[in-house]
């Protein structure tokens, strides 16, 4: 596919020559046959247009000579394309993107293409790229925002990376091309260094997340180690509990007066805690609160060391499901503590891991100071010429 927004057949008339035209007289003096040569702008119906992208993906169509109007969208021909040439350059950024799009597409069956740019030394083209350039980084800019969060390397920014190359390669100075690359190296370094910093910030954070759960999971393992320590054992025919005043030995009936309890504490809507049951050597207690004129709730909770555990107790409760539940808290204690030294285990594989990276230097900072010292100097020289002082009259003075 060859691109070109100028020298169309349209304007042979006026201005005696097409640069479509010469293009596919020279094709022909090569050896390429006429019929394999076609201009996007002879097909104007949809019809046309599809019978053309069909003979472009069956080969028949070897060359389609077109522009960005004509040829830039819609245009489903990548089947068999192995290169893409730009001619002249469009004024938007977003012209380039949908040129390349014809080709840089799923379906293509080509793993590698190639994309061709021509610039005249001399010429406006250096303007034309560098007004690309120009739009590319602020359309960049405006997507990112904060380029620190960019991690990949980001497509508008290396399409500007492009367009400055580009337009330093037909300024013909080779300082501009040098300028150029080293700006796309420095953006690159850039955005490693912001990482470095990002990943260092992450570190400290997980530093002190994993030393919070070292310090809770050492005390909790503590605590339920007091827990098992005061622990009565209340399986089998051992099951003593005691509500109110009274101690039971069997379940059922220890549920039903655990459950008549609570239920008439709610009927009084009693405010405030009060110790309503003990079993396996800890304390159950209520806690009720007002919220209103009509609102009421209430929780019930184990008393254990270092914190009361919450155990759900509604009033549908049957009574054999609330001892239940008391004595299956009780009997998980060890496996609780499992747990906790378990997370106590993993936080300090954490710390150690984080720890090691903790504080770590950007591994390519005095490349990177050194780039920016190279690019210092070519622009100091730039500006000089363009002040009127050559760097040779510089330093001779």
């Amino acid at each position: 596919m060859i691109f070109s927004d100028l020298g169309t057949l349209n304007v042979e008339l006026t201005r005696g020559f097409s640069a479509y035209r010469w293009i596919r007289d020279e094709l022909v003096r090569m050896g390429v046959p006429a019929a394999e040569i076609a201009f996007m702008q002879d097909f104007k119906k949809s019809e046309a247009k599809q019978r053309l992208f069909g003979d472009v993906r069956a080969g028949k169509v070897r060359f389609l000579i077109g522009s960005s109007d004509t040829m830039g969208t819609g245009v489903n021909t990548q089947l068999r394309l192995k290169a893409l040439h730009h001619l002249d350059v469009p004024w938007l950024p977003s012209q380039i993107e949908q040129r390349e799009g014809r080709i840089l597409r799923q379906g293509n069956q080509h793993h590698i293409v190639d994309i061709f740019a021509y610039a005249t030394e001399g010429s406006m083209d250096a303007q034309m790229w560098q007004n690309n350039e120009r739009k590319a980084r602020f359309i960049a800019a405006a997507l990112s925002g904060d380029t620190s969060v960019r991690r990949l390397d980001d497509l508008g920014e290396g399409q500007a990376n492009q367009f400055a190359m580009a337009k330093a390669i037909a300024s013909g100075d080779p300082r501009l091309m040098q300028k150029a690359g080293l700006e796309v190296d420095i953006a690159r370094l850039e955005r490693l260094r912001a990482a470095h910093q990002d990943d260092q910030f992450a570190i400290r954070r997980q530093i002190r997340d994993a030393e919070r759960d070292i310090e809770y999971s050492t005390r909790r393992i503590g605590e339920i180690g007091q827990d098992l320590a005061r622990l009565v054992p209340t399986t089998g025919e051992a099951f003593r509990m005691s509500v109110g005043n009274t101690t039971y030995v069997e379940r059922k009936l220890a549920g039903r007066a655990l459950m008549t309890e609570i239920l008439t504490l709610i009927q009084l809507q009693h405010a405030g805690t009060r110790t309503i049951a003990a079993i396996g050597g800890f304390e159950l207690q209520y806690c009720g609160e007002r919220f209103g004129q009509d609102s009421y709730g209430y929780i019930t909770t184990l008393l254990r060391a270092g914190a009361a555990t919450e155990v759900e107790l509604p009033v549908t409760t049957p009574p054999l499901r609330a001892i239940a539940k008391l004595e299956h808290m009780l009997g998980n204690l060890e496996e609780e503590q499992e747990r906790a030294r378990h997370r106590l285990a993993e936080a300090e594989r954490r710390l150690a891991s984080y720890r090691s990276r903790a504080g770590s230097t950007f591994a390519f900072s005095d490349e990177l100071a050194d780039k920016r010292r190279q690019l210092s100097e070519i622009e100091r020289s730039l500006s000089q010429e363009i002040d009127g002082v050559r760097p040779a009259e510089v330093q001779a003075a």
